[in-house]
């Protein structure tokens, strides 16, 4: 393993990373303190605890410090990370953590401190099943490992990973029984059965244990909450009818298995250049892959539901309607609350605040209670104003994540003054961007996200002034408490504002369901794909490009190209010695990792959504919702056929089950892999779709628009003229696209392709000379040709 010299200047001989803030020698129990941190050049990574963060406070609302602790109990009895006989442990995990906050596990890019914590306190887990299993280094660990490790977890959780029942009995035969009532399940017990207290409070089985052992026994909340998840809910806002704090809810670990599993993956990574002192020599994946195991153990965690163009509209009227008539409401009903003691009052109008209510809407009372011991139900078509506000933000959030695409902690970090407005009456807003910019950056919004904004600006001011903070969706109930904040937690609010609203959930749903990355995701489905027949300017505006084309060229051939050479000139100085690197190559080595990340996630943020509408159309030709006609059209079609076959054929040959639902899976899987090779893309302008492949050389010669571009080229100025990269839209139409080779007109297109050909014939019957009439009239047999030989195709064996 490793002796302290060698611990003590592996961790002293290099500097120390921007992210780790501070440190302490030990974690402190409870509450995070204040004081006792170490600091700026005080700061020491033999420390204990570290805290780290990797955002901007002042930009980003939440979740910007996290506390990584190296001194956790791990095994029994009370046995510590911090203990000498685990300074290898302590080491390795100290690595991984530095690895994740500056060149990232995977040498792709740093990650957050927010998933860096995450993976700290999953590797404690992993460690502490290795020690419940016998072995004394990563380096001794079996084959068989990463195996029984996915089958525990998805078995019992991460209580299962140790005999805990075993180590219940022991300990409490240890200290005498505790048969009284005396005994308390806290953090201290926890300790000395090398766990934590969040994995007790969660575990059906060790309460069970504990009512056989100790009936009388309590387990004390952990208000902490150890988030052994990495989604748990964090302690969130305090609410004005919030219950008692408990626990997140228990999470199994087995929607979160590939979490577990990729700790392994990413100390194996580390072996070769890093963990000196326990090197894994083999692949711990070696005969079953992560995703086999997760595929044979896991549990489906789901990917976000698509959020239909249709549907979008729906909640982003219903949000606007209500942001617009009842704003001035709210903030003169906030004003009177503020204005005077409500304490022990029913409920208190004001006039000139009732004039304001929309005709025939809800009545919103200003008072936070309705006095202590009343339990006197609200008049009908009243709330109160805690709840009108909680819908304001459910409804601001509803439109800025539906109009500037961004995540929720995008929204949540709403600043006062984020929006401005140019001489031309162009808005933009200054939304905080986490994965990748981790700045504030300007996003073209609708003008209705001004009413809104200086709304909570409104709102928010006392509260911003009583703070010294510049959140919007910050409203304090009582300046005199600031930390009693009306509830923003946009998962809890935004379905039951949409249910005030009246707004009918999705076919087939009752109830919305709605998150801020579904309105992101639907941002882009619904601008690029969703809007057949129009153009891409809102995209493009997004990604801040001038020309909707361009927004085309940039993620599907400029910014692949960009991350192939970036990776090579990484992968050029990778191979040069940590010893030999200069602090200049160092430098870049690390700004190179964070510019991959940012490259690769505005690829797949543009990916994700192409690929998604793709797989819908082929689903709908398979299923025969969907119809296609052209050679586009036909070769999709057929593909279609060939991996419905070749599907059906592996749920012959691997399930005894003769039932129709088998097929879906296998077919999706390979639907999305065709999406991910293939290109099926919106020609702008126009109801068609393209499936030419801007890669292929020979796509581009056969490309019809191309060659109509062409034609249109002054032969004598070829010189110097860039190679078309990708087919060009701004010679394509619904007449062009049906007689090129890679044209494909799905039911929207073929609707749009007959309202053309009854124009056609209209305008040569009306034709205002002969000569218009043959012109007319030949136009209008090359259209009819054209969509002849287009199709229709039928269901049946590839061609």
């Amino acid at each position: 393993m490793i002796d302290r010299p060698r611990y003590e200047s592996r961790l002293t001989a290099g500097t120390i990373p921007s992210a780790v803030i501070a440190t302490r020698p030990s974690t402190p129990v409870g509450k995070r303190p204040k004081g006792g941190w170490s600091r700026g050049k005080y700061r020491n990574l033999l420390h204990n605890c570290w805290l780290i963060a990797t955002a901007d406070p002042s930009k980003k609302r939440k979740d910007v410090e996290h506390i990584v602790s190296f001194d956790a109990a791990v095994d029994f009895p009370r046995r510590f990370l911090s203990d000498e006989s685990l300074l290898g442990d302590r080491l390795t995990k100290k690595i991984l953590v530095l690895s994740c906050i500056t060149v990232g596990p995977r040498e792709n890019g740093i990650l957050d401190a927010t998933f860096t914590a995450q993976i700290a306190r999953k590797f404690d887990w992993v460690l502490r099943f290795r020690l419940a299993e016998g072995y004394e280094s990563f380096e001794e660990i079996p084959d068989f490992f990463a195996s029984d490790l996915s089958k525990r977890l998805s078995t019992g959780g991460t209580l299962a990973l140790v005999p805990i029942s075993d180590r219940l009995d022991d300990l409490l035969a240890e200290q005498g029984g505790a048969g009284d009532g005396s005994l308390v399940v806290d953090r201290g017990f926890a300790s000395n059965l090398g766990v934590t207290t969040a994995a007790l409070s969660r575990s059906a089985e060790f309460q069970l244990a504990l009512i056989d052992a100790a009936p009388y026994a309590t387990i004390e909340p952990d208000l902490e909450g150890d988030e052994d998840e990495p989604d748990a809910e964090r302690k969130p806002d305090l609410d004005a009818d919030d219950l008692p704090r408990r626990l997140a809810s228990d999470l199994k670990a087995a929607r979160n298995l590939k979490n577990y599993l990729e700790i392994l993956e990413f100390l194996f990574r580390l072996s070769d250049r890093d963990l000196v002192h326990d090197r894994m020599e083999h692949d711990p994946f070696e005969y079953l892959s992560i995703d086999a195991l997760v595929n044979r153990d896991g549990k489906e965690r789901g990917r976000t539901a698509t959020l239909l163009p249709a549907d979008m509209m729906r909640a982003l009227t219903a949000a606007a309607k209500f942001a617009t008539t009842y704003s001035d409401y709210i903030l003169a009903t906030f004003r009177d609350a503020r204005s005077f003691d409500a304490q022990g009052v029913r409920a208190i109008e004001v006039e000139s605040t009732r004039k304001l209510r929309p005709v025939g809407g809800t009545t919103i009372l200003p008072i936070w209670s309705r006095g202590a011991g009343s339990r006197e139900p609200l008049p009908p078509k009243t709330i109160l104003l805690g709840e009108a506000i909680r819908h304001l933000f459910a409804s601001t959030a509803i439109l800025i994540a539906g109009f500037a695409a961004r995540r929720d902690i995008g929204v949540r970090s709403a600043h006062a003054g984020c929006i401005t407005e140019d001489a031309f009456g162009l808005a933009t807003m200054l939304v905080y961007i986490g994965k990748t910019d981790k700045d504030r950056v300007a996003i073209p919004v609708p003008s209705i996200l001004k009413t809104v904004v200086k709304t909570l600006e409104d709102l928010s001011a006392d509260t911003r002034e009583a703070k010294g903070t510049e959140w919007i969706f910050e409203v304090a109930f009582d300046l005199a408490d600031t930390t009693r904040l009306v509830s923003s937690r946009f998962h809890q609010i935004i379905d039951g504002f949409l249910e005030f609203a009246g707004a009918r959930p999705p076919e087939g749903q009752d109830r919305w369901d709605l998150s801020i990355h579904m309105l992101r995701r639907g941002y882009g489905i619904w601008y690029f794909f969703g809007l057949t027949g129009g153009s891409t300017d809102a995209l493009s505006m997004m990604y801040r490009h001038n020309d909707p084309n361009m927004t085309r060229i940039y993620f599907t051939m400029i910014l692949p190209g960009e991350i192939n050479q970036l990776k090579s000139e990484l992968d050029a100085r990778l191979r040069s010695s940590t010893i030999n690197r200069t602090p200049e190559d160092q430098e870049w080595i690390d700004n190179a990792y964070g510019r991959l990340s940012y490259l690769k996630a505005h690829q797949q943020a543009f990916d994700e959504p192409r690929c998604e509408v793709f797989v819908e159309k082929l689903l709908g030709l398979w299923r025969g919702t969907e119809t296609v006609i052209g050679e586009g059209g036909k070769a999709l079609f057929n593909d279609v056929q060939g991996i419905a076959e070749r599907a059906m054929a592996t749920v012959r040959v691997g399930s005894r089950a003769n039932s129709p639902d088998a097929l879906d899976a296998p077919l999706l899987q390979r639907l999305i892999k065709y999406a991910k090779e293939h290109f099926l893309e919106p020609v702008v302008g126009s109801n068609m779709w393209c499936t030419a492949n801007p890669r292929d050389a020979k796509h581009l010669k056969d490309a019809k628009c191309l060659n109509i571009k062409e034609r249109g080229k002054a032969p004598w100025k070829r010189d110097g003229q860039p190679e078309d990269l990708m087919p060009d839209f701004d010679f394509a139409c619904n007449r062009v696209c049906i007689g090129c080779k890679f044209g494909a007109a799905f039911h929207d297109g073929q609707q749009s392709l007959s309202e053309e050909l009854r124009q056609r014939h209209h305008a040569a019957r009306h034709a205002a000379t002969a000569s218009l009439e043959h012109s007319g009239d030949v136009l209008l047999a090359e259209l009819e040709a054209d969509i002849a030989a287009a199709g229709p195709v039928k269901k049946g064996r590839p061609q």
